[in-house]
């Protein structure tokens, strides 16, 4: 009887571990887990909760299905659109949307809890973040061997030093805000030691990652979540802030490669952004009500060189968007945004939403919601934990 369940929670951790690492473990451990769906789903003859479960979640459904004709029509209409476009679309659909439902499924048959996927979550974290120390003391990670430093960026195991630096940004927010609302959740003592731990531990390779967009996330997290809690804010509150800021800017201070990061942000010195973007712009405007097609940019249209290199992707979700689905794809996302923001507003969250608009903000600079494994994945569970919140519910 509890066979599947635990083999369900064995696979679900090493997804989740792996996530930020490009290792044959990801998709291996997805499809285990979609084969214990399976068997559950017909074994056990569930097959009606789950079309139950589906229409409660028919309006987020629904937008998704939007969004997936969107890139059909986007794909069949394009002259430039190739195989990889349609491998990018069924990802879209069998990868993300579909681990979206399991876990959501799964999660209202008690296969696990929510406290079980945070545990994992902040296991994956921490793991790279322990590399991200042993990196900047000895210059190569643990796990991956990726060469790097304190004076060039730190990766961990990650391929780039930005989604490491997400990751880091990510962590800081979970544990910042966990603390924050250390009443609501009941945290013992020894379990606030250990956040506090942990989130010193983020925002080290968080500065040290020299990842300026997910500094911008972990800022708009905290200025988000602040904002919504003045009123609560306490001298203890103040005091902890303070301490934090003042320490950041000894550190920054310190060491001249932070400050001229620090000083490109302030600067707008956006490492050739603001060319990609024109450059965006000029080729959506060529075919704007069905854009050029999935993944065309880098093979097709991205072939010009600016600021001396080629570049690969956008750098901007909005213009992505726009260019390879057009104004109707735009439309549909706008449309999945707003659902997933009335679900936050009605949970009345500010964790939940302090991270929405974090994520928004981080993915103007980096991390395509097009092609980003790491940031989909990463948005695949943030949206579970929207739909499958409820009011005064626990981590259970």
């Amino acid at each position: 009887m509890y066979i599947l369940p635990t083999l369900f929670k064995i696979f679900l951790f090493i997804w989740i571990i792996f996530i930020p690492m490009k290792t044959f473990f990801y998709p291996l451990s997805y499809v285990f887990m979609v084969i214990i769906f399976l068997v559950h789903l017909f074994r056990n003859n569930r097959i009606y909760k789950f079309k139950e479960m589906l229409y409660t979640y028919k309006n987020i459904l629904i937008a998704f299905l939007l969004i997936i004709i969107s890139m059909t029509i986007s794909n069949i209409s394009s002259p430039l659109s190739n195989l990889l476009s349609w491998h990018t679309e069924f990802n879209y659909m069998f990868r993300y949307l579909f681990i979206f439902l399991i876990l959501s499924f799964l999660y209202k048959e008690k296969f696990f809890s929510k406290k079980f996927i945070l545990i994992s979550i902040l296991s994956s974290l921490l793991l790279q973040a322990t590399d991200g120390i042993y990196q900047a003391i000895f210059h190569y990670d643990f796990i991956k061997h990726h060469v790097s430093s304190t004076a060039t960026g730190l990766t961990g195991a990650v391929f780039h030093r930005n989604p490491f630096g997400m990751f880091m940004a990510i962590g800081a927010s979970i544990s910042f805000g966990l603390v924050f609302y250390y009443k609501k959740f009941e945290l013992k003592k020894m379990e606030i030691f250990f956040l506090c731990s942990a989130f010193t531990i983020f925002i080290f390779n968080l500065l040290f990652s020299y990842s300026r967009a997910s500094w911008l996330f972990f800022l708009t997290f905290l200025v988000v979540l602040l904002v919504q809690n003045y009123k609560k804010l306490n001298r203890y509150h103040i005091g902890a802030l303070i301490s934090i800021l003042a320490l950041v800017i000894i550190v920054f201070l310190d060491n001249e490669h932070l400050l001229s990061r620090f000083n490109s942000l302030i600067n707008a010195n956006s490492s050739h952004r603001f060319a990609i973007w024109t450059h965006t712009i000029n080729l959506a405007k060529e075919r704007i009500l069905l854009g050029h097609g999935l993944m065309t940019f880098a093979s097709t249209l991205g072939q010009i060189k600016i600021g001396g290199i080629h570049h690969s992707g956008v750098h901007n979700s909005i213009l992505e968007i726009f260019l390879f689905l057009g104004l109707f794809g735009l439309i549909a996302y706008t449309f999945l945004l707003w659902n997933i923001f009335k679900r936050i507003l009605l949970n009345q969250s500010a964790i939940q939403l302090s991270l929405f608009f974090a994520f928004l903000v981080i993915t103007q600079f980096d991390q395509s919601v097009i092609k980003g494994i790491i940031p989909l994945s990463s948005l695949v569970l943030f949206a579970f934990f929207i739909f499958s919140y409820k009011q005064n519910q626990k981590l259970s």
